[in-house]
């Protein structure tokens, strides 16, 4: 009990004096054998949440005799930005080393300004577990981390492959949803952005472009086009690209089904045109008169009809139909079918 009311009041102390002074203030304990420990502060891009960087370090401290360390000053950014506290597990004279398992864990990511107080109670590791931030925009994206949390949960049971990937679709749909009721800072969101997967962010960017958008011109309004900005405008950009390659092959695709179709339709009337061109004509021949009986036979026989078929049309007996062409080829003083079609020929 003692140790938490000590805590409060450092916390609270250094919130009084950090206001009065506009200053940041990061302080805490660290829990190591190694006395004078080196911490280092550093500013991450949203993409370096799970990166250790050298030239990423602002400053650093050692810690006293009891491990306790404390980082003050003016020269922060007046903007929420995402910072990491960090110590190597072992001292070494080059190098950062990180450590993020089941052994331990020897870092902490935080969003910060130049206004904000932090305090890292005593803990055993992992280190810099438990703290006191007075950011707000920290403490909506621990928030949205538990959310996640509890999401991925749900989304764990899924076995079968196709409904795992129709579940992260889903998992991405309802975290965009929470933060977008949540009303969260732009930075928040960026952050989400950086651990889903790339096929998933791109199928998204087709269906809801306007979300993206929307946070391209949160950042560019809150960061003026600093590395948060600038950083999500390649996302963005990367996304765009793509998503006008797929729909520049998707129209490729179908321009070619529509010249197919076409091209086939265009065979097909010209097919058509040429068979009705090639159909005998029947003529008028001023010195043969015909009943109507035997206009009806000669037209079908000018169009290949067999005696059957004729016989089968006019509803008359098949001797019937013999009988007619008899007169036919007699008026026309013709011998066969042959020289009867040619007779009507243009």
């Amino acid at each position: 009990m003692k140790k938490y009311i000590f805590i409060f009041c450092l916390f609270f102390s250094v919130l009084i004096t950090n206001k009065s002074y506009s200053q940041y203030s990061i302080s805490g304990y660290i829990n190591t054998p190694d006395k004078e420990k080196r911490v280092y502060l550093s500013l991450l891009q949203y993409d370096e949440q799970n990166g250790v960087n050298k030239n990423q370090v602002i400053t650093s401290t050692l810690s006293d005799s009891t491990g306790y360390f404390s980082f003050t000053g003016k020269l922060l950014s007046d903007k929420h930005k995402l910072y990491r506290i960090h110590a190597n597990l072992r001292e070494r004279s080059e190098g950062l080393d990180f450590a993020n398992g089941i052994a331990g864990k020897n870092f902490h990511n935080f969003i910060f300004s130049n206004t904000d107080t932090i305090v890292f109670t005593k803990a055993q590791k992992p280190w810099f577990k438990d703290t006191l931030n007075t950011n707000v925009v920290d403490k909506e994206w621990k928030e949205t981390k538990i959310f996640i949390e509890k999401l991925r949960e749900e989304f764990s049971e899924t076995k079968n492959n196709e409904a795992k990937i129709q579940s992260l679709f889903q998992f991405f749909s309802e975290l965009k949803e929470h933060v977008q009721k949540s009303k969260v800072h732009p930075l928040v969101k960026l952050l989400i952005l950086h651990n889903i997967n790339e096929s998933i962010l791109k199928k998204d960017f087709e269906n809801d472009a306007g979300f993206y958008i929307e946070l391209q011109d949160e950042l560019n309004d809150y960061f003026l086009n600093s590395s948060y900005a600038l950083q999500f405008k390649s996302l963005f950009t990367d996304l765009s690209v793509t998503t006008m390659q797929q729909q520049l092959m998707t129209h490729k695709r179908l321009n070619y089904v529509l010249f197919s179709v076409i091209f086939v339709l265009f065979v097909c009337i010209t097919f058509l045109l040429l068979r009705l061109n090639k159909k005998p004509k029947i003529v008028e021949i001023e010195s043969v008169k015909l009943t109507s009986q035997e206009e009806k036979i000669a037209k079908l026989i000018i169009e290949e009809k067999s005696n059957k078929e004729i016989a089968h049309e006019l509803f008359i007996s098949l001797s019937t139909v013999k009988t007619h062409i008899r007169n036919l080829y007699a008026k026309l003083e013709v011998n066969n079918r042959q020289q009867f079609t040619e007779k009507f020929k243009k």
